[in-house]
């Protein structure tokens, strides 16, 4: 479809949902495509041939794309393990099997996938903490088959082409949506500096030496992760920055701080990988060796229920964030998504993920505007880094227990500073804001209030419920904000010809908000014996509105007068045409109704109209309509020009 149709108008810029790069800078990107023109091979672009991606220089490009990404990926997905109370191996077994099924089964070109604050932000209101920090939290028995369950919901949701859902999801709720989730990551970081109540949930702040050493751990991990690619040396363009300061702070902790007499937890202490959690294996086989208790499947009464509204949540959750994303690679690399293509990729993998024992996962949006900024175009890469994650997890586990904890908070505290939008504060001070005194601060950042405080709600309810309910909520009001400026954007005039006739003329969506306003201005009681309501750019949008035009039918000719109406367009007359038996007294008109259902303008009981008639080609009906076409337009020479 994609080759038939037109040159899609790609934006000149990258979407506002893309990340910041985080650890890699654009080296392969020049300045003209930073700036939006046509990259060669793309779409638009110059010397596009095929069989140009498979060259030399584009694999080895991709691998090592890949392998830098994988590295920087582990620190990550260790992270989110801690944020959703489950084990490292959890995720990252989860992180390299989403990334591959997507990679080889169908995913978008040049995304990565894996576990995701999204996921884990879901996933840790089901989950207790455990009594000790980096076990799996109570109930993790369930989220096995909710991931299961997330998945089939994908394929399902990719089988009805329910992707396209994604257009419903306005600017203010996806800024709300990125908001939210950076603050439940940044509050997830503050647990590691929290000891441990004997209940097992987290008591007072660290003190003393323990304390300082972590907060410098932590401050030498984000400067190196956000500054040192910053730096014009060739080291820092390749090597991840994520892998430099997980290094840096491995040399702090046993060079400095051990041999001073101090510690600080690493991911040995809290939760260490070991052989028997290299490998995956099906979470049902050898369950009580690994601390799963099964029978809380059937034992527990809302067992059950837990799995599927955890399940759904993981769906919705996890298709939102991997169509944004994809919508944000599209808008880098210039060429089209198959949204369906991709939720069903998805689906797949969490249903491995999920049989497996992993936590499941998504697109990540950082690593993907990662990838693409520095020149990735395919699968090649993103397979390559699920390879990566997968022989670090399976082979070299033993050195990923000397990280330390304040290091991967170091890490996702720079994720947070470039997930959350920060424009948006100052949009919201904009909205609330008298207009004099943004004039005098130069503040013209106002957008308006109900998408401010859209904004505001999905952030706050991603905080303190829920990131799917947030969604929901999000999209409803703004819907209901929609209907309510559009109800007052119908206009209706009206005139009386010299024959008497009195017109009214509807401009506007005629729909549930704005349909009992044109029953008000009507008036069958005393208007004349003839009327006619004229649709010019007036569209029917759904049952209230054709019930309206059947009621005043109704009324009309309970007065004994006639009610006309002319020039519908092709959407409304679809509509009616398909409830012509629920409005059958619109069908009585003055004059001998034209059915002529492919016709544009009109429709069954619905008058003729002479302007209307002429701008159809004779082509576009059939050889049996045209004695009617011409009898209705009987003297009309534009007919005959065309042949009618």
């Amino acid at each position: 479809r994609w080759h038939e149709a037109k040159p899609r108008p790609w934006p000149a810029s990258s979407s506002h949902l893309a990340a910041q790069p985080l650890g890699l800078p654009a080296a392969s990107m020049s300045a003209q495509e930073a700036a939006g023109s046509p990259r060669k091979g793309a779409p638009g672009g110059p010397a596009e041939t095929k069989g140009e991606g498979w060259t030399c220089d584009y694999f080895t490009k991709e691998v090592l794309l890949g392998i830098t990404i994988g590295f920087a990926q582990i620190p990550e997905s260790v992270a989110f393990a801690f944020l959703a109370h489950v084990r490292p191996p959890v995720a990252l077994h989860a992180a390299w099997m989403v990334g591959l099924v997507c990679s080889l089964f169908g995913g978008r070109p040049a995304m990565v996938n894996g576990a995701t604050g999204a996921f884990a932000a879901i996933i840790a209101t089901f989950l207790a903490a455990h009594e000790e920090p980096g076990g799996n939290g109570k109930g993790v028995e369930l989220l096995f088959p909710s991931v299961m369950l997330a998945g089939l919901l994908m394929i399902l949701a990719s089988v009805l082409h329910l992707s396209r859902f994604i257009l419903l999801l306005p600017s203010p709720v996806m800024i709300g949506f990125c908001n939210g989730l950076a603050v439940v990551i940044g509050l997830a970081q503050l647990h590691p500096f929290k000891t441990t109540a004997p209940d097992g949930h987290h008591g007072s702040w660290k003190s003393g030496g323990e304390l300082l050493w972590m907060l410098l751990i932590t401050l030498v991990a984000m400067a190196t992760m956000e500054f040192l690619p910053k730096v014009p040396l060739r080291l820092f363009r390749v090597v991840p920055s994520s892998l430099l300061a997980i290094l840096s702070a491995v040399v702090l902790e046993f060079a400095l701080v051990r041999p001073l007499g101090w510690r600080t937890d690493t991911i040995g202490d809290v939760s260490e990988f070991t052989a028997e959690s290299a490998f995956p294996v099906p979470f049902f086989v050898g369950a009580e060796s690994r601390g799963y208790d099964l029978h809380q499947i059937v034992a527990s009464g809302g067992a059950l229920q837990t799995i599927l509204v955890q399940g759904i949540l993981l769906c919705i959750v996890g298709t939102i964030e991997s169509l944004m994303t994809s919508e944000v690679v599209e808008s880098f690399v210039r060429t089209p998504s198959d949204g369906d293509r991709t939720v069903l990729a998805m689906g797949i993998g969490n249903i491995a993920s999920g049989f497996f024992g992993g936590m499941g996962g998504n697109a990540m949006i950082g690593l993907s505007t990662i990838n693409v900024l520095n020149g990735g175009r395919g699968r090649l890469a993103p397979c390559a880094t699920a390879l990566v994650v997968m022989a670090a997890v399976m082979g070299a586990y033993p050195l990923l227990n000397y990280i330390p904890v304040a290091a991967l908070a170091g890490i996702m505290m720079v994720v947070v500073l470039h997930t959350f939008k920060w424009f948006s504060v100052p949009m919201l001070a904009a909205a609330v804001l008298p207009e004099k005194l943004r004039r005098r601060l130069g503040l013209h950042r106002k957008v308006p209030r109900v998408e401010a405080f859209v904004v505001l709600l999905v952030t706050l309810m991603s905080i303190f419920l829920n990131i799917a309910y947030a969604v929901g909520a999000g999209v409803a009001v703004c819907a209901l904000a929609f209907a309510w400026s559009a109800g007052d954007s119908l206009e209706v005039s009206e005139a009386v010809e010299e024959s008497g006739r009195k017109v009214y003329d509807v401009d506007g969506p005629l729909f549930f908000a704005t349909a009992n306003r044109l029953g008000k201005v009507l008036d069958p009681a005393h208007d004349p014996d003839a009327v006619e309501v004229r649709f010019g750019r007036a569209t029917l949008m759904d049952y209230t509105a054709i019930e309206t035009l059947h009621r005043l039918a109704v009324l009309y000719r309970e007065h004994g007068k006639t009610l006309t109406f002319h020039t519908l367009n092709r959407s409304s007359v679809r509509i009616i045409e398909k409830a012509n038996h629920l409005v059958r007294a619109i069908e009585y008109t003055e004059g001998e109704p034209v059915r002529v259902n492919s016709v544009l303008g009109l429709a069954d009981g619905f008058q003729h109209d002479p302007a209307v008639l002429r701008s159809v080609s004779p082509s576009a009906a059939a050889p049996a309509l045209a004695s009617s076409l011409a009898a209705a337009t009987a003297g009309e020479d534009a007919v005959a020009a065309d042949g009618a």
